[in-house]
């Protein structure tokens, strides 16, 4: 699908959350949570992107495995 209203999203077991909205033309919507180690802290990032960067924000926040 590459436009309209389809939002997936991912709950990892250490809390960690990935949620991507497809707008089309291979741009897309996306949040991520990420649970920090040893802290209670969490990261937050949100944004818009193709779908090379998201994938790029996937593999720095290690959210493949």
């Amino acid at each position: 699908m590459d436009n309209g209203n389809l939002r997936a999203v991912w709950k990892g077991d250490d809390e960690s959350h990935l949620g991507i909205q497809f707008l089309g033309n291979q741009w897309v919507e996306y949040v991520i949570f990420k649970h920090r180690p040893s802290t209670s802290d969490v990261a937050r990032v949100a944004g818009r992107d193709t779908l090379d960067g998201v994938k790029s924000q996937i593999d720095a926040f290690d959210l493949a495995s």
